[in-house]
């Protein structure tokens, strides 16, 4: 019942505010007939790993639109990921805590968002799952063309709207395909995240004080999950093992706020063999997986930060979600694994990923 009525109420706010704020006349402009000024993406959610598959969705913005500025609103709590992107122009954060306290914020946030007039709004939520939220924002930000996937209620927000992909696809080709409307052929665009010179440099450091360097190996393992997603620690004690016992290199655990027990677990099984590191901040976190040489990590915001960086990743997939969520090259491995088995699988897969690099080192 409470569901509902928060749908209703919800409802009835975006009705009101657009009637205080209407779209702009959709004639004043043509996409077809010229380039927009401005491109405005939506993607109201906090998850990392969701920012990170946007990517190549702003990158092929840049490549259809290079002369466009680009914006995009997104929620506070991982937006920093954002701070060192070219593609961006401008950072819109919705603060919904505040603005369920305040609901003035919003209106202030809407007229903010108005005075930029976006010619081009694009809702990336997720394709099969109608976001309100989303589309409420997208429909508020006044931009004359709104594109969204063409489920739920998106007609009612949204005018111009692209047919879901009905096979398998990637999560990142999935958001990049929201551009079809305005291209014959979609760009060949990447994942790539970037870090400011000071940010390498502290990991270069890093590293040094891990004993690594330029020429040791470290090796970042990622032990958290959420749900059906987490891999019992114990499996993870033992791939460790395992692994230390084939090769020398330097094991780094990152844990989470909320990975407390784990990250006590490993150091009490495993004792001075590895370091574990608990108090990253997010961009810290992301400068040391970028200067990882390999990364382990189940399918976590982590295992994608690791791969937009080019590290070479084991992803281990409890869930047959590994074609939509799995990390995408050649230089990749996708491990299923149980939650009472998968440690041969995950160290075979390690194996590889080392083969790979030494053997295209050598030539």
């Amino acid at each position: 019942m409470a569901g509902k009525l928060g749908l209703a109420g919800r409802k009835l706010l975006t009705a009101l505010l657009a009637i205080i704020f209407p779209p702009r006349k959709e004639l004043e402009y043509s996409w077809t007939d010229n380039p927009p000024a401005r491109v405005l993406l939506v993607r109201h959610d906090d998850r990392i790993g969701n920012l990170v598959l946007m990517k190549p969705l702003l990158e092929g913005v840049r490549q259809i639109w290079p002369d466009a500025e680009t914006g995009v609103l997104i929620g506070p709590k991982f937006a920093q990921i954002y701070q060192e992107e070219p593609e961006i122009d401008r950072l819109w954060i919705v603060q919904k805590k505040r603005i369920l306290r305040n609901p003035f914020l919003l209106l202030r946030l809407i007229r903010e968002l108005r005075r930029f007039k976006y010619d081009i709004a694009i809702d990336c939520s997720h394709m099969h799952s109608f976001s309100l939220t989303g589309a409420m924002l997208t429909k508020l930000s006044g931009a004359p063309v709104r594109v969204a996937y063409d489920r739920g209620r998106a007609d009612d927000f949204c005018n111009l709207l692209v047919d879901p992909l009905y096979a398998e696809h990637h999560e990142s080709e999935v958001l990049l395909n929201l551009l079809r409307p305005f291209t014959v052929e979609l760009p060949d665009a990447s994942m790539e995240l970037h870090l400011s010179p000071e940010e390498n440099d502290w990991a270069e450091k890093m590293r040094a004080e891990f004993g690594v360097g330029s020429k040791g190996v470290m090796l970042g393992i990622h032990v958290g999950g959420r749900g059906a997603k987490k891999w019992p620690i114990e499996r993870y004690i033992t791939l460790i093992e395992r692994i230390l016992e084939l090769y020398k290199l330097q094991i780094t655990v990152i844990c989470g706020p909320g990975e407390v027990e784990e990250a006590r677990h490993v150091r009490q099984e495993l004792v001075e063999r590895v370091r574990v590191i608990e108090d990253f901040e997010l961009r810290q976190m992301m400068s040391f997986i970028a200067h990882c040489d390999f990364f382990i990590s189940p399918d976590t915001g982590p295992m994608h930060l690791a791969v937009a960086f080019g590290v070479p990743t084991a992803a281990l997939f409890l869930e047959d979600t590994f074609k939509r969520y799995g990390p995408l090259g050649s230089g990749n491995r996708i491990v299923r694994v149980t939650a009472d088995s998968g440690e041969d699988e995950a160290l075979a897969a390690f194996a590889e990923l080392v083969a790979i690099m030494y053997r295209d080192e050598a030539g």
